[in-house]
């Protein structure tokens, strides 16, 4: 059997979420093995929903309440399993779920693979630091989403032959059923989807939108999520009055992303550098999931977004966020170059994100 150990799992939104639910559900529908995750509970209602919906290809287990507690619950059943005898791997998260447990399996020797995001691995806490070192010096494998997140990890192994990127894989929404639409209007419209934090430079944007409104009066800015940043950034649309050119939409699901999806003509996320704030951003998923509807994407060159979008190729990379208007303009104005981009984003998801091929280099790696 094949054991996760997660504090990250849907039904919660995220990126590592995101990641983790599906290298779950893939590893146990393609390998033929029993897949057993113990996870975090997030929301008693969604988690269940999200566990029956998946419950022929992988069994979960959630452990809720404090969170001193839940961890050595968790810790509890795993020594369970350990004595066993019949885990192939464990794989985990982030190196935070090997806390309280890194000694007892690597005493038993059993294959452990630990994948790593970026976020946490910033910090400035030499305990920390130790911790983080330790436990990556004693796992078989640390798996970097990005080659930038790589470099992170490097900081703390001391063996870098252990280290391996394999960029995430990402859900084809075209293929889920939705009779829901989105009732939304605009043209052009510009689509962000990520958490409301000031890293993931939603403001950058309205500045552009702002300006942008004057050439292109029905422009319209759909913001998808929640988070800290909300209220900062309706204050700024408020001040600006542009209202009738941005829509926040709130937290959406796999059917209303699908439908905005189908409805956008670029994805912005311009991610600020936050590092001395310990907030990065790894790869970014989202990119890719536009990318399957043919939506070129513009980001930042920072953190690891600039190998989720190629430079000219699937979209545009800045290098100085006060470009972003003209580039966005550029775009809409240049549709044989806003479609070129989609389409090579839209050829390059297909070939490699989509997660029948990506399962196979997480299968490639366990199996060595």
């Amino acid at each position: 059997m094949y054991l996760i150990l997660t504090q990250c799992f849907p039904s919660r939104i995220g990126g590592i979420e995101n990641l983790v639910g599906n290298l779950s559900i893939t590893l146990g529908d393609k390998e033929g093995q029993k897949v057993i995750v113990l996870a975090d509970r997030q929301h008693f209602l969604f988690d269940a929903i999200f566990d029956q919906e998946n419950n022929k290809k992988i069994y979960i287990k959630r452990y809720g309440g404090i969170k001193f507690f839940r961890k050595r619950r968790k810790i509890d059943d795993l020594k369970f399993f350990i004595k066993s005898n019949e885990i192939k791997a464990i794989i985990t998260d982030t190196w935070k779920s090997l806390e309280l447990c890194i000694d007892e399996i690597h005493k038993n020797n059993i294959p452990t693979f630990c994948l790593a995001h970026g976020n946490e691995l910033l910090t400035k806490d030499d305990e920390k630091q130790k911790k983080i070192s330790y436990i990556f010096n004693k796992v078989s494998s640390i798996i970097a989403n990005s080659n930038y997140t790589a470099n992170l990890v490097k900081k703390f192994s001391g063996n870098n032959k252990k280290i391996k990127v394999i960029y995430p894989g990402a859900t084809d929404l075209r293929k889920i059923t939705t009779t829901k639409e989105i009732k939304i209007k605009g043209n052009p419209i510009i689509f962000t989807l990520a958490r409301l934090e000031k890293r993931k430079g939603h403001l950058e944007v309205l500045k552009a939108i702002n300006k942008l409104r004057i050439i292109y009066p029905e422009i319209k800015y759909i913001i998808a999520g929640e988070g800290k940043e909300k209220k900062n950034l309706q204050n700024y649309v408020k001040k600006n009055q542009i209202d009738k050119n941005v829509d926040f939409v709130g937290a959406i699901n796999d059917f209303t992303k699908k439908s905005i999806f189908s409805i956008t003509n670029l994805l912005v996320m311009t991610t600020l550098d936050e590092t001395k704030n310990q907030s990065i951003e790894g790869f970014g998923i989202v990119f890719i999931e536009a990318a399957f509807f043919g939506i070129p994407s513009i980001t930042s060159n920072v953190g690891g977004t600039s190998e989720a979008v190629v430079h000219n190729e699937t979209g545009i990379v800045l290098h100085n966020q006060d470009k972003l208007y003209e580039n966005i303009l550029e775009l809409f104005e240049n549709k044989k170059k806003l479609n070129f981009l989609g389409n090579n984003a839209k050829i390059r998801a297909e070939k490699y994100f989509k997660w029948e091929i990506v399962i196979k280099k997480y299968l490639s790696e366990f199996k060595s």
